[in-house]
């Protein structure tokens, strides 16, 4: 059966609705999918034999019904009154097809120690940014760049998938010390007693039970190697590997002001929209007579699919108007604010598979400030560096 793709479907009735279909055949007219349909033929015919059997339907007396229309020509004819709809098809079959030409959404995968923000951030500094055009992107180039300047990543895949960019890696345990300082040699980042101490190159300086002090070397990256009277003995540079934990007292401090705003919620609402394309935000609507409000907002990105994310996103934003008045914190609302933000640092740190040992927290008011200390007994890999793990309050 032979497949055509502009037809006309025509019912065909009559006396002599045979004769007809006879005179078709003679004069090279086919009809394909002839189907007897009651007391009658139905038939596909393409348009140009449409308009050749005028003559054969008036001498053998029969009525032709075209029972449906499929040819791109009878679509546009359908339609000509409503261009504006293909305009409006075509239209955003190019923008779909020039945004596909640009990358509008970067997404990260399996980062725990740098954050979604940290990596925009670290990509935006090599020059990657949303919107940069598809064929500008080396992948190769960020892989690199994010396995030689994040110490903490061991493992890197980026890759482009539609329009967006999608950056997957793995990170090395907070306990798992592989990085190495001062040319090679590890160094102590504390003071404290050596805990555990596994080499897996270089020359280990301490033992477990030792006494270090910050600055120390733990591991030397040259390894050591006597002949068989070890009597002469060869050096070798090499890069020093170890897992070491060290057994070290850390401080913890913060301070809120006695005094606050204290917001008295009034009640009153307003919820706008803003939609936002790329680095522009268009808003459709004004926080009008409210003076001072708490914005809420929900921002959902606009994709075709798992792959092609547009360069637009809506935002719902919920403003709740509020009034200042002064308050004083009492110790006890002070020392719970505090110890709550002690709380979340001893999280942090235990996140980061830092082991508490132990703890405490003192509270005292100096003025108009509550100021909090903390003394934590903790054990720490040798290269963990503190002032990198991130609290909601700094």
């Amino acid at each position: 059966m032979k497949r055509i793709h502009n037809y006309i479907v025509i019912e065909i009735s009559g006396w002599e609705r045979e004769r007809f279909v006879n005179l078709c055949c003679r004069r090279g007219i086919t009809l394909y999918n002839c189907q007897c349909v009651k007391e009658t033929i139905r038939a596909r015919i393409t348009r140009q034999d449409y308009f050749k059997t005028k003559e054969m339907r008036r001498k053998c007396h029969v009525h032709i019904k075209v029972l449906k229309k499929h040819d791109i020509e009878f679509l546009f004819a359908r339609y000509r009154r409503n261009y504006s709809i293909i305009a409006g098809f075509a239209t955003a079959f190019v923008l779909m097809f020039i945004a596909s030409r640009f990358v509008w959404s970067i997404e990260f995968d399996g980062n725990y120690i740098y954050t979604d923000d940290s990596m925009r951030r670290f990509l935006k500094e090599h020059g990657i940014n949303t919107g940069d055009k598809v064929k500008n992107i080396d992948t190769e180039n960020i892989e690199k760049a994010i396995k030689n300047e994040l110490s903490q990543v061991t493992w890197v895949n980026v890759r482009i998938e539609g329009n967006i960019l999608k950056v997957s890696i793995d990170e090395s345990k907070a306990d798992e010390l592989h990085s190495t300082t001062n040319d090679g040699n590890i160094i102590s980042g504390y003071s404290g007693v050596i805990e555990y101490i596994i080499t897996r190159s270089g020359t280990p300086k301490v033992t477990v039970g030792d006494e270090v002090s910050e600055g120390d070397i733990l591991v030397e990256n040259t390894l050591y190697v006597p002949d068989d009277y070890e009597e002469n003995i060869q050096q070798f540079q090499t890069q020093a590997q170890a897992d070491i934990l060290i057994r070290t007292q850390l401080s913890w401090d913060n301070e809120i002001n006695a005094v606050y705003a204290d917001k008295i919620y009034t009640g009153r609402k307003m919820t706008t929209y803003a939609i936002s394309i790329d680095k522009y935000e268009i808003s459709l609507g004004f926080p009008r007579h409210l003076k001072e409000y708490d914005k809420v907002v929900n921002e959902g990105n606009i994709k075709i699919g798992n792959l092609i994310a547009l360069p637009v996103s809506v935002q719902k934003i919920t403003l709740n108007e509020y009034k200042e008045n002064e308050a004083e914190y009492s110790e006890e609302e002070a020392a719970a604010i505090l110890n709550e933000k002690a709380e979340r640092f001893i999280k942090h740190l235990k996140e980061n598979k830092v082991q508490i040992n132990d703890y405490h927290v003192n509270i005292e008011r100096s003025g108009d400030k509550y100021i909090a200390h903390a003394d934590i007994d903790a054990t720490v890999p040798a290269d963990f560096d503190v002032r990198k793990v991130e609290t909601s309050d700094e």
